[in-house]
């Protein structure tokens, strides 16, 4: 699912002139927007209109300039083309109808005609699109009710609103005090200072459980076990589960869940703690430094989960595409997260909103790493036929995956040593020493220090021609000057000669 289409379809054309203008510049001749629109003068001007309506009640946040042949789009720096986005998409009857579902439980079509100012066929016509775009998350909108499992509709809210972000709802006075203390006592169990993002995506589940709690409206999910959308591996989810009912974690976030709820005078039904969890671990709550990774993976091995199956799957293929390498301590222990959090969120989760209106990898047949991700996506499909059921959710983890074989490919590239010594005014030749260091490591493949008279490098760059610092490093550049534009093209051309020879 993407943004785009929660939008009406003019909209979609304002936003997509938008993007394409800032992929040029700025500016755009009309020839050029009515060619990449595909569309006629009489509707650009239609589209043309309505931005500049909307930049009159931006405050002047951003402009739409037209003259004769061109049209230029500008934002104050405070000001982003995702903040009109938002705004669009949060006016929209479908998302409108999406919040009253949420507000309300169930819709009252006749009140939410009247509150969006929309036909009773149009609104069965939203539902119509809706229940097409919500297919995804295997969720439906029926008799005015949004069907499906308690953990993907929260997990669906919890997506809305982190890709269109209503600050309004969000801030501190909208949000029950209740919530960010039942947040500070998770962050104090995981002992680990939570993310922005991480937080913000627990202060709308929190706020999702309170609201369904007070309209009565969460089923009753015990035959939903073991929780897990994808069927991958039943038994092994079942191990999993039962072995974290018996942790640390599962106690102490249980004790904080029971607290929460108890104060509304809600009662918890018996598995909300492991949809909880289940939510953390699927949406990379949990820090990467937290001390409760321990204990989930030695419940990972107890169960014999299949998230460590897939790591391994992948590990696998880069020892065949890449033999003899290995990563250091702390690559591996990143890239063991990451590799985690793919699985667990490909396991427990369907659906997907795109928050960019282009991403990274989505073609991933034209991708650098498209051999070997053909090769990896092929032999798990036929080794593991349930992991992939969804060609539109699957790319999310096929370009998941294609980051971490990036990431692989970094870590293990071979480092140019490169030490830095300069001469001259202290302060100056400080910022500079500085300046070069951060320049040379730019390069992804070149690590760079001051000058230490007891090591050898690859190379040794310096403003002091010296026979002793040429000994130092296989290759000497002498530095015209503290930051000469000559000296660096001809030292980005020589750390490449140097990354080239020693591969």
């Amino acid at each position: 699912m993407r943004k785009f289409d929660l939008l009406e379809k003019l909209e979609v054309y304002q936003i997509d002139l938008l993007i394409h203008l800032s992929n040029v510049g700025g500016t755009a001749t009309k020839k050029d927007l009515l060619r990449h629109l595909n569309i006629g003068d009489y509707f650009l001007l239609k589209v043309i209109d309505g931005l500049m309506t909307s930049a009159k009640k931006s405050n002047k946040r951003f402009s739409i300039e037209v003259n004769k042949q061109t049209i230029t789009f500008q934002t104050t720096p405070e000001y982003s083309l995702h903040t009109l986005y938002n705004e669009l998409i949060i006016y929209s009857p479908k998302y409108k109808i999406l919040e009253e579902l949420l507000r309300c439980g169930t819709i009252d079509v006749t009140r939410v005609c009247e509150k969006i100012g929309i036909s009773h066929s149009t609104y069965f016509r939203k539902i119509n699109e809706l229940n097409s775009l919500l297919k995804e998350f295997d969720l439906t909108i029926q008799n005015g009710s949004l069907l499906g499992s308690e953990l993907q509709i929260r997990f669906f809210y919890v997506s809305l609103y982190m890709v269109t972000d209503p600050k309004h709802q969000l801030k501190v006075p909208n949000i029950d005090p209740r919530i960010y203390e039942t947040i500070n006592t998770i962050q104090q169990i995981l002992d680990s200072p939570l993310s922005f993002f991480s937080r913000k995506k627990l202060v709308v589940y929190f706020s999702l459980l309170k609201r369904r709690n007070a309209q009565k409206n969460i089923s009753d999910y015990s035959n939903q076990e073991p929780f897990f959308s994808n069927k991958s591996d039943i038994s092994s989810q079942k191990r999993f589960i039962n072995a974290l009912k018996n942790s640390h974690l599962f106690k102490k976030v249980n004790k904080t869940l029971e607290s929460f709820l108890v104060y509304y005078s809600f009662k918890m039904l018996p598995n909300e703690t492991i949809l909880l969890l289940l939510f953390m671990l699927g949406e990379e709550i949990i820090p990467a430094n937290s001390y409760c990774l321990k204990e989930l993976d030695l419940i990972e091995r107890y169960s014999d989960f299949f998230v460590l199956t897939l790591n391994k799957e992948f590990l696998n293929l880069m020892n065949k595409y890449y033999p003899n390498t290995c990563l250091k301590n702390t690559h591996s222990s990143t890239l063991h997260y990451y590799l985690n959090t793919i699985g667990y969120h490909h396991l427990i989760f369907k659906g997907h909103i795109d928050y960019y209106w282009e991403r990274k990898y989505t073609d991933w047949g034209e991708s650098e790493h498209s051999e070997i991700i053909h090769y990896f996506i092929n032999y798990l499909k036929e080794k593991y036929s349930t992991l992939f059921v969804d060609d539109t959710y699957d790319t999310v983890l096929i370009s998941k995956y294609a980051h971490a074989i990036n990431f692989y490919e970094e870590c293990i590239k071979t480092k140019i040593s490169v030490g830095v010594f300069l001469e001259g005014d202290l302060l100056y030749k400080n910022r500079f020493m500085d300046w070069w260091i951060k320049y040379i490591e730019l390069t992804t493949f070149a690590k760079a220090d001051p000058f230490a008279s007891n090591q050898l490098y690859d190379l040794v760059i310096s403003n002091v021609d010296c026979s002793y610092l040429k000994k130092r490093g296989k290759y000497f550049f002498f530095l015209t000057n503290y930051n000469e534009k000559k000296d660096i093209f001809d030292l980005d051309q020589l750390l490449h000669e140097i990354y080239s020879s020693s591969r």
